[in-house]
């Protein structure tokens, strides 16, 4: 049976928000799904406030997906969510995403639940690719967590780019070449594309 993706996710902290914060949050949040359902055709669903799920097929952009997430809730709002994905099987599709069942679901779910102080986790019965998935996945959530928000609106609408290049990213922020590469820099976003591309290999090997 074939593996897909199931994101499980929340916004950290927002049952803390004032209203009118948590409206802002949930309309970044909302924007950013609507955006990767209309870039890879992948199903989502928001419930109980500001909880969501999100099925890919094929999983191999998951990373990508959850790294759009975060990103944009930080570039908007300052805000950063937390997101389990379970890779594996499911069962046939429920009309609604939060009654669907399966490996991946589960997976998924439990895997966000056991989220602390860590905001991203991948989640495998294959001990390949979770081996795998865990250091890495530690050190990427790290670094996003640490991200301000200028870093994370610079990195967010560099990955949005046609054709992503430091100047085109300067004339979108509109300040010089140089304060774009810095703020790129600055966030790590070599190391982070790195460990997409390492993700996509392993999810082709697997």
């Amino acid at each position: 049976m074939h593996s897909v993706a199931v994101l499980s996710g929340d916004i950290v902290g927002s049952s803390g928000l004032k209203p009118a914060a948590f409206n802002e949050a949930l309309q970044a949040l909302t924007a950013s799904l609507h955006g990767l359902q209309q870039r890879y055709g992948c199903r989502y669903e928001i419930f109980r406030g500001d909880a969501f799920q999100l099925l890919l097929e094929p999983p191999e952009l998951a990373i990508d997906c959850a790294l759009e997430i975060r990103l944009a809730l930080k570039a908007a709002v300052n805000m950063d969510a937390r997101i389990g994905i379970g890779i594996g099987s499911i069962a046939p599709l429920a009309e609604q995403l939060g009654r669907s069942n399966g490996e991946a679901f589960i997976l998924s779910g439990r895997g966000l639940d056991s989220l602390k102080r860590q905001y991203m986790g991948v989640f495998s019965h294959k001990p390949y690719l979770q081996q795998h998935f865990e250091l890495l996945t530690k050190f990427a959530d790290k670094q996003l967590q640490a991200l301000s928000q200028k870093q994370a609106e610079a990195l967010h609408c560099y990955w949005q780019l046609a054709e992503p290049s430091h100047v085109a990213l300067a004339e979108v922020l509109g300040c010089s070449r140089v304060n774009a590469t810095k703020l790129l820099n600055l966030s790590q976003y070599q190391l982070l594309e790195e460990y997409k591309l390492y993700f996509k290999q392993l999810m082709d090997e697997s």
